[in-house]
């Protein structure tokens, strides 16, 4: 019972915070902007305007700054190591054996941002 309340608060508070304050998501630490970077690479090419790859952007460090939050020191050197061989987002997550808590943590919080994401592309 208390995961379960620990679970719908945490994602009570990543939905406040993603709509309440989209654009406080921009200071990351260094290492983990280089996710930023190859999840926004991997996107199909959409002709987008500078506003537009902005918004993109923010999303993606906003899902950078929830997994890092997550993740304790070790764990987020870890994945970006990964990320650097290849590996997407998911690929690296599941190759850092996560505890179950935490991975349903950081798949609530990814299923956040990709709803973010969409509704920000179906905008376009």
């Amino acid at each position: 019972m208390m995961s379960y309340l620990r679970r719908l608060t945490l994602l009570v508070l990543v939905l406040a915070t993603v709509f309440v304050v989209p654009g406080i998501g921009n200071a990351l630490p260094e290492q983990l902007d280089r996710i930023a970077v190859v999840a926004s690479s991997s996107q199909t090419e959409l002709d987008l305007t500078p506003r537009q790859r902005q918004m993109i952007q923010a999303i993606n460090r906003g899902l950078n700054r929830e997994v890092s939050k997550i993740l304790n020191e070790s764990q987020q050197k870890s994945l970006v190591k990964l990320i650097h061989t290849g590996d997407t987002l998911n690929q690296a997550l599941d190759k850092l054996q996560l505890s179950s808590e935490k991975r349903e943590i950081i798949k609530a919080v990814s299923q956040v941002y990709d709803l973010k994401m969409k509704s920000l592309i179906s905008g376009f």
